[in-house]
């Protein structure tokens, strides 16, 4: 049987060992997503996990489909990760970022 709170926690806990809190994501939520989000859900017609990044509220990059949580983790960690990476690429040069986080402001060095 799967136990969503568990593996919520479980997100959360790799969420925040990893100082990824001030990123957009959500976990298992009923709610819509955001803009900007990466998202994990599950599909109880299908049994399966599906990860995916939104842009705007409306439009989302395609729904990966994962039968084990395993997977889904890492690519949902994957995705976050990504996420500053790209909005790092953007800080350094000089392009507009998707939104604010301190894991990419610009400091003065």
């Amino acid at each position: 049987m799967i136990n969503l709170e568990h593996q919520k926690k479980e997100l959360l806990e790799e969420i925040h060992r990893l100082g990824y809190e001030s990123l957009r994501y959500s976990i298992f939520s009923d709610d819509n997503p955001r803009e900007w989000e990466t998202v994990i859900e599950f599909d109880f017609s299908k049994n399966v996990y599906l990860v995916y990044a939104t842009m705007d509220r409306a439009s989302y990059n395609r729904k990966l489909e994962f039968t084990s949580f395993i997977e889904a983790k890492r690519k949902f960690i994957e995705k976050l990760e990504l996420d500053v990476q790209i909005n790092r690429y953007y800080v350094e040069n000089d392009m507009p970022i998707n939104y604010i986080s301190p894991l990419w402001a610009k400091t003065d060095d």
